[in-house]
């Protein structure tokens, strides 16, 4: 084949693959939209890791307050407190300090069960909500309460909303910024790019209104209070609304600009903003450390922003005199080598520090929907080879088969890129693994001992959360001890919760110990080991741990 003529003989594999790769996008990109549309309920993204007082706590007097515990700062949106007798009250007073909020509680509660609900937007921009539990005094009738989570629409009109924003910036926008490249773009084209980014700024305010919904767990009757707009637009997610609407003017501008200087400002301005929009909520923006999540998110978004914005003019640019679409596609086929290296680099850094080290957590949901996306970028980066190093230099050569040929590859990358964006968009609603990593656990052991015995408690994590407890007895002396029964009490200094009780069992090697004894908040306990050493003897012995968050 010489480098202007395009002989199909000489690539029969090629163009016998190539009448499949159309229908298999389509059903590659069917399949993943309608399984999409299948997924159903939101996950957090911030964790709770302890409650004060504890979840089910059993307290001699009302509380005060109640203090919220978080593996990361979030915000307080809604708290509700339901009284043992069904009523319910909202709590407006919270003060927030680091991962802790602490919501104040009526005056002078009376005994019974109380429950309080909560609902809160952790740092990416994504809620979470919950009820706790406790008792004053004597426990109450049981009380059926459940909070309302978000509405299965309500999360599907999200998703749909956010879908249609992310079109008008990546096939909006970016196809503007393909003026850089062809200053005169197919009239089809311009008029594409105009109606996607209306699109996209029509969009826009519904997803304000609707992550508003999201948050407050509300349903769409809720839409026109201006609470809800409100909770839309103070959260990390107006942000990324409110920069996305100035890339699609921009992105608009780009497109009717007439001097040359002002398409290459205005489109450079699109294109920024474009990358600072995504990268200013969501995973990324709560992920450490910052400056490479960010760095990586923005290098990942702009690119493929560049790169998608261009296939559609392409396409167009292709069924034009060869003469006008020449000179744009062989610089497109020169820089796209440039576009792949941080594009593949930038994915690689956000999935390893977002799933860690190859394991469980790629088996996450986070890490089905990475899966799913990898396979359609395979995919894609081989069209996209294809056309790149076999097709482009007949192509330019006005080769007609080549030219049909790159066509249709070009449409097949346009649909898996489409799948590939509906894919992301699903990552508002599931947490990738590192946000539910906690702290790596640490051991203490610390001894008690009086007159006659003494002990040694191993606990497996000093830390706020799981933890499991090995008790070692002994007699002074050296003598062997076989207590009746052993039982374990803590209960943190200077703070009205009643104490965690447990009782201790007697293991294969002849340790007694407990198993997933929670610790609910941080400070310092007083532990008391309370040893049955025969029917007439009881023994305790006192210490006290500290617990770190």
């Amino acid at each position: 084949m010489s480098s202007s003529t395009f002989d199909a003989r000489e690539y029969p594999c090629v163009f016998s693959l190539s009448r499949f790769l159309v229908p298999l996008a389509i059903m590659l990109a069917a399949g993943l939209l309608v399984c999409l549309a299948l997924c159903q309920g939101a996950h957090a993204h911030a964790t709770l890791t302890a409650t004060l007082p504890a979840d089910g706590a059993v307290l001699e007097s009302a509380p005060d307050t109640v203090a919220l515990s978080f593996n990361e700062p979030v915000s307080l949106i809604a708290a509700s407190l339901v009284r043992p007798g069904g009523e319910l009250s909202d709590l407006e007073q919270s003060s927030a300090s680091g991962t802790t909020i602490s919501i104040s509680l009526p005056p002078e509660l009376g005994e019974g069960s109380y429950a309080l609900s909560w609902r809160a937007v952790s740092e990416d921009g994504h809620p979470i909500s919950g009820t706790s539990f406790f008792v004053v005094g004597t426990a109450s009738a049981a009380q059926n309460f459940v909070a309302s989570p978000t509405g299965s629409a309500v999360a599907s009109a999200l998703w749909v909303t956010r879908l249609a924003m992310f079109i008008g910036l990546f096939f909006g926008v970016g196809g503007a910024v393909f003026r850089l490249l062809a200053p005169e773009l197919p009239p089809l084209a311009g008029t594409s790019c105009k109606w996607t980014i209306i699109a996209g700024l029509v969009a826009a305010p519904l997803v304000v209104g609707l992550q508003g919904l999201d948050l407050a767990g509300a349903d769409f009757f809720a839409l026109p209070q201006p609470r809800t707009w409100l909770l839309g637009i103070n959260s990390p997610y107006g942000t990324t609304v409110l920069l996305a609407v100035g890339a699609l003017l921009f992105g608009f501008g780009t497109l009717y600009a007439k001097s040359p200087t002002w398409v290459r400002v205005s489109a450079a301005v699109a294109l920024l903003l474009t990358g600072i929009a995504i990268l200013s909520s969501g995973h990324a923006s709560a992920a450490q450390p910052q400056w490479l999540t960010k760095t990586a998110l923005f290098l990942h978004i702009t690119t493929i922003a560049w790169w998608v914005g261009a296939l559609f003019p392409l396409v167009l640019l292709l069924r034009q005199d060869r003469r006008s679409a020449t000179p744009p596609l062989i610089k497109f086929s020169r820089a796209i080598p440039f576009a792949i290296v941080p594009l593949v680099l930038s994915g690689a850094i956000l999935a390893a520090i977002q799933l860690g080290p190859p394991g469980s957590n790629w088996l996450s949901p986070y890490g089905q929907v990475l899966a799913a996306k990898l396979v359609l970028l395979v995919v894609l980066f081989a069209i996209a080879s294809w056309n790149r190093w076999v097709l482009t230099a007949p192509a330019a050569a006005g080769d007609v088969r080549a030219l049909r040929h790159m066509r249709r590859g070009i449409i097949a990358e346009i649909l898996i890129i489409l799948a590939v964006l509906g894919l992301v968009s699903t990552w508002r609603f599931t947490p990738p693994p590192r946000a539910l990593i906690t702290q790596p656990a640490t051991s203490i052991m610390i001894p008690i001992s009086q007159e006659e015995l003494h002990a040694s408690l191993s606990f497996s994590s000093p830390r706020v959360g799981s933890t499991n407890v090995e008790i070692a007895l002994g007699k002074h002396g050296g003598e062997t001890l076989t207590p009746r029964g052993v039982k374990v009490s803590l209960k943190p200094v200077g703070e009205q919760m009643a104490p965690i009780v447990r009782t201790a069992e007697l293991n294969d090697a002849g340790v007694w110990q407990v198993n997933q004894l929670t610790i609910p908040l941080p400070g310092i306990w007083s532990v008391e080991v309370e040893v049955r050493v025969s029917d007439f003897e009881l023994a305790k012995l006192k210490s006290q741990i500290e617990i770190t968050p």
